[in-house]
């Protein structure tokens, strides 16, 4: 195979590489996230709380909740970036596969014809 190919074929893979490993954060990242939101939910369960609420066991319960309820909000958006993220990285790792397909097809062509112009030397 040429050398140009071998190129193109190292720095696919290479690509394909660099999109598992970033695939594989954004999940990690996702999962953590997803604890952090059970924490939290388990924490402050409400929806909405007025900010003078009270709650055994808590100071200023309703300043806390408001904040906890904050944060859920910003995970939430947090999360659904994540997973438009991840469908972009899908896409991209999808066509750099594809590509690493078509290059392995030209690579058993280009066997196939070596084969094929041996065979006939030896038969000729």
């Amino acid at each position: 195979m040429n050398t140009s190919m071998d190129k193109s074929v190292r720095a696919t893979r290479f690509a394909i590489s660099d999109l598992q490993n970033r695939v594989a954060v954004l999940e990690a990242t996702r999962e953590d996230l997803e604890r952090q939101m059970s924490k939290l939910n388990d924490s402050v369960p409400e929806e909405t709380v007025a900010p003078a609420a009270q709650k055994d066991g808590y100071v200023a319960y309703g300043s806390y909740a408001n904040s906890v309820i904050e944060r859920k909000k910003n995970l939430l958006v947090t999360l659904g970036d994540i997973e438009m993220q991840n469908k972009d990285l899908s896409k991209e790792l999808r066509m750099a596969l594809d590509t690493l397909d078509s290059f392995e097809r030209v690579r058993a062509r280009q066997l196939a014809a070596k084969a094929e112009k041996m065979a006939a030397r030896k038969a000729g």
